[in-house]
C-alpha cells in the first residue's frame, strides 16, 4: 500500500451507535449501511465501548462473538462501498462519558498496557483489510487536565499514548489509517504535534457554539438549563440571567463566559477549526471532523439548518471529512424526536428528515 494519505477521502457519512456502551452491544444493522450508499455516503464510524467485547471485566478475555459483529459491520462496509472507522470511544482506562473507569489510562500502567493489547487486537484482526476500507480512531475526545484535573491529561502524556499505540499498531500492520483525536483544552481540541508517521491522522469534533448545538440537552449542564431560542448565526441571548443561577466558583460559569456578548458566525466557526485547516493546508495531514450535529429537541428550525450550511461549507471548501452524529437519533435525520422536522416515513416506518439530508447531501459532491 502506498504510503500517502493524499488517496484517502474525504468521507462523509455518520456514526452508528449499536456499541456505542456496553449497556446497547446490539448488531449492527445492514439498513443503515443500505440507506447510506444510496444517499450518496461512504463513512461509518463505529464509537465503541470495549467492556462489549470482554468477559466478566477482564481486560484479556475476549468475546469472539462481539468481534464477528463488528466484522460484520466492516463487512457491510466492503458490500456497500463505505468506508469504516473503529473508534474507542469506551478504551480501559478512559471515557468521556460516565461511569468513571477504575484505572487512569494516563497514570496507571495496567491501563496502558489493556490498551495496547485490545488495539493490537484489532490491528492483528484486520491486518488484510486495506486502510481504503478500514481506519482507526485511538480514543474517542480526551480531555485535557485544564478541564478536568481527575480525568485529563496533559499534550505531553497523551502525545506518548498516541505514540505508544502507534507502535503496537505498527508492529502488526504498517499500513493502517490511524486517526487520533485532538486533545480537548479551554476553548478548542488541540492537535497532536510532532508525530512522524505518514499513515497518521487527525480528527475534530465539530458541536460549536454548544449554546445552539446542544441546547436542551439533558447530559450537558449548564445547557440544559439555557432555555432560550438562540438564532444563529447570531449572539447567545440572555447569558447574564444563567450566570446569576450558577455559583461564583463554579467551573461552570465559564461555559457561558466564553460566549459572552460573541457574535458566532461562519468567520467564528471557521477560525475555531483553524488548527486543522492549517494542518492539512500546509502540512498535507488527513484530517476528519469525526463528529458533528445538533440536537433536535429544542433547537429553532432555522438556526439549525443555517449551521450545517456553514459547518458542511467550511469543510468541504477545504476537502475535509465528516461524521455526523447519529444517522439515528436526536443528532440525526431519522426519528430525531422533533416530528416537526420530519416530512417523510421510511418503508419500516421510520420517519426522516428530508430537508436536513438533502442540505447535507448538497455538500457531498
Amino acid at each position: 500500500m502506498s504510503k500517502n494519505v493524499s488517496s484517502f477521502g474525504p468521507w462523509r457519512g455518520f456514526n452508528l451507535l449499536e456499541k456505542f456502551t456496553v449497556r446497547r452491544n446490539m448488531l449492527f444493522v445492514e439498513l443503515d449501511f443500505q440507506r447510506m450508499a444510496k444517499w450518496g455516503f461512504d463513512f461509518v464510524r463505529l464509537p465503541m465501548d470495549y467492556r462489549c467485547w470482554i468477559i466478566d471485566g477482564d481486560y484479556y478475555r475476549i468475546n469472539e462473538k462481539v468481534l464477528r459483529e463488528i466484522d460484520q459491520a466492516v463487512e457491510f462496509g466492503r458490500k456497500y462501498g463505505i468506508h469504516v472507522n473503529i473508534n474507542f470511544h469506551r478504551a480501559p482506562g478512559y471515557c468521556i462519558n460516565p461511569p468513571p473507569e477504575p484505572l487512569s489510562l494516563w497514570r496507571d500502567k495496567e491501563a496502558m498496557e489493556a490498551c495496547e493489547y485490545h488495539w493490537r487486537l484489532f490491528a492483528e484482526r484486520y491486518r488484510d483489510v486495506p486502510s481504503s476500507q478500514v481506519s482507526f480512531n485511538l480514543v474517542n475526545e480526551p480531555l485535557g487536565n485544564d478541564v478536568n484535573r481527575d480525568r485529563g491529561t496533559d499534550m505531553a502524556t497523551y502525545r506518548r499514548f498516541v505514540e505508544r499505540m502507534l507502535r503496537v499498531i505498527r508492529e502488526v500492520d504498517p499500513d493502517r489509517l490511524v486517526i487520533a483525536d485532538g486533545l480537548i483544552t479551554r476553548g478548542r481540541y488541540e492537535p497532536v504535534p510532532e508525530i512522524d508517521d505518514p499513515l497518521f491522522g487527525q480528527s475534530f469534533h465539530m458541536y460549536e457554539p454548544a449554546w445552539l448545538t446542544h441546547l436542551g440537552a439533558s447530559w450537558t449542564y449548564p445547557w440544559y438549563i439555557y432555555d432560550e431560542q438562540p438564532e444563529y448565526p447570531g449572539v447567545a441571548p440572555n447569558l447574564d440571567k444563567y450566570l446569576k443561577e450558577i455559583p461564583s466558583d463554579s467551573p461552570y460559569r465559564r461555559a457561558y463566559l466564553k460566549y459572552h456578548g460573541v457574535r458566532v458566525d461562519r468567520d467564528w466557526l471557521e477560525n475555531w477549526m483553524k488548527p486543522y485547516l492549517d494542518l492539512k493546508e500546509e502540512k498535507g495531514v488527513f484530517v476528519h471532523c469525526g463528529e458533528l450535529g445538533v440536537y433536535a429537541k429544542k433547537v429553532p428550525r432555522r438556526s439549525q439548518l443555517n449551521w450545517y450550511r456553514d459547518v458542511l461549507g467550511i469543510l468541504s471548501q477545504h476537502k475535509i471529512g465528516w461524521a455526523q452524529w447519529n444517522l439515528r437519533g436526536p443528532f440525526g435525520i431519522i426519528n430525531t424526536g422533533r416530528e416537526e422536522f420530519h416530512s417523510e416515513t421510511l418503508s419500516n416506518g421510520d420517519r426522516l428528515d428530508r430537508e436536513l439530508l438533502d442540505l447535507i447531501r448538497g455538500f457531498l459532491n
